[in-house]
């Protein structure tokens, strides 16, 4: 697979459009390797949420997708953060706003993929 394959695929599977890929693709990955790095980055999208602020919200989303995340990790503030912006619904926010609710769910995905958090949750 290439790589315009593999992002057309990411982009069908979580009905990415080309600007939200675009961005995906020019943000630099990064290893996030500390708790605190985690917990700074729940911290920020609560307060970019909360503030409303789709375009810092898009990009901490992003530079998150694209990092490679330790796995030794404890994940459940960012979970819970990346959570609340996604299972907000699209008709019901800004276009700006929608964005960010797409690229959560997708992080979302990739958080369970790394850490498993959804165990967590069960009693």
């Amino acid at each position: 697979m290439t790589d315009v394959d593999a992002w057309r695929a990411l982009a069908k599977l979580h009905h990415l459009n080309a600007i939200e890929v675009n961005a995906l693709k020019t943000c630099l990955p990064t290893l996030v390797a500390e708790q605190r790095q985690l917990d700074d980055a729940a911290h920020s999208i609560r307060t970019a949420h909360g503030e409303r602020n789709h375009k810092r919200l898009s990009k901490l989303l992003c530079v998150l997708l694209r990092a490679e995340l330790a796995p030794l990790l404890s994940c459940g503030a960012l979970a819970v953060a990346t959570l609340c912006v996604g299972l907000e619904r699209e008709e019901a926010v800004t276009p700006g706003m929608a964005v960010a609710v797409r690229l959560a769910r997708v992080l979302a995905c990739k958080l369970e993929q790394v850490y498993a958090f959804s165990k967590s949750f069960k009693v």
